[in-house]
């Protein structure tokens, strides 16, 4: 080879080498999400563009919503494929942290002071964002307002028998409530309430989508959902409103998007990145103005009137690891007690 040809081929050479050591990598990052994609890629496109780097995304299914990425996180904890887990709710979170998916990050993401204490994982492994409550989805047209339900336990009510909607309380953001009643209330309490929605045969649609879309379609006059769900009914042109409940008793669950780096992951560079950016104003404020309105946690956020604000509600006291190392058993035994 002659000297020119050497000079020619030496740069070619050595993009060659950068790529096949991983350059490449660098580029993008694996999420596992159990967030429906078009909400969670209004905040990807943005990451990409800011960024440029790409994120393969892999979500849950509605139906299996969490539980179904929590199987496979657990699964390939000894090869893991994820880089990082944008979890929609939170007990599920701390129960893959107790198994060794998720790992602390030191320092702290950029943004961690920025979110509320009550919304972080005290160890420093995850971090909330852009909450959901749990609300009442009423259909206007078939209840009136003063005979709105004002709490969980309206679903009791024998005047609304087989006519009240909830969750099969086995996935998601429904699990996690039943599971945060018995921390809250103790097993008697709870129990009772389980005890009610059989014994008032509530409805038992199959994702919190369909209980607010029933509800927005006029089958049934109301229903337990979450907020992100009623808005987008709302949005739609359907006649509905949210109760936020129990504002006079043990107040309205509200429980935060969490973001964490799986341990071992193949991109960790770029997960510190991704989630950087999932706790940034920003991504609040996007989330916040989605069709499906997430309720931003810090304060000062800019926001849509109608998405509600944390500082103005009467929010459950929850502390998110105990509900977290009790799921497991708690979706046991409501599977066993759920047809």
């Amino acid at each position: 080879m002659s000297k020119h040809s050497t000079i020619f081929f030496a740069p070619i050479l050595a993009l060659m080498l950068l790529v096949g050591c991983g350059g490449g990598q660098r580029e993008e990052v694996v999420l596992y999400t159990s967030l429906n994609e078009p909400t969670a890629r209004a905040v990807i496109d943005a990451f990409e563009e800011e960024t440029g780097i790409r994120v393969i995304i892999q979500a849950d299914t509605e139906r299996d919503k969490t539980v179904g990425l929590v199987r496979t996180l657990i699964e390939e904890r000894n090869r893991p494929r994820a880089d990082v887990f944008w979890n929609s709710e939170t007990a599920n979170t701390v129960r893959l942290k107790s198994e060794g998916v998720l790992e602390r990050l030191d320092p702290p993401p950029a943004n961690a002071a920025t979110v509320p204490p009550e919304f972080v994982d005290p160890d420093g492994t995850w971090w909330g964002f852009a909450g959901r409550a749990r609300v009442l989805i009423v259909n206007t047209e078939m209840v009136a307002e003063e005979d709105f339900p004002t709490s969980i336990w309206d679903l009791h009510d024998e005047k609304w028998r087989g006519q009240a909607a909830i969750v099969r309380p086995v996935t998601g953001t429904t699990l996690t409530h039943m599971t945060t009643l018995y921390e809250m209330l103790g097993e008697e309490e709870a129990d009772a309430f389980i005890q009610g929605v059989l014994d008032n045969e509530c409805p038992l649609p199959p994702g919190n989508g369909r209980v607010a879309r029933l509800v927005g379609e006029g089958a049934l006059p109301f229903g337990m959902t979450d907020c992100s769900d009623y808005r987008l009914v709302l949005n739609e042109g359907f006649p509905v409103t949210a109760v936020y409940p129990d504002q006079d008793g043990i107040g309205t669950l509200l429980i935060p998007n969490t973001v964490a780096r799986i341990a071992g992951g193949p991109n960790p560079e770029n997960a510190r990145k991704l989630i950087d950016f999932l706790l940034s104003e920003r991504a609040e404020e996007i989330l916040a103005f989605h069709q499906r309105g997430h309720i931003p946690l810090k304060p000062g956020i800019n926001r849509p009137e109608d998405v509600a604000n944390p500082a103005e509600m009467n929010l459950m006291e929850v502390d998110f690891d105990r509900v977290g190392l009790a799921v497991a058993d708690r979706l046991e035994a409501l599977d066993a007690r759920f047809p």
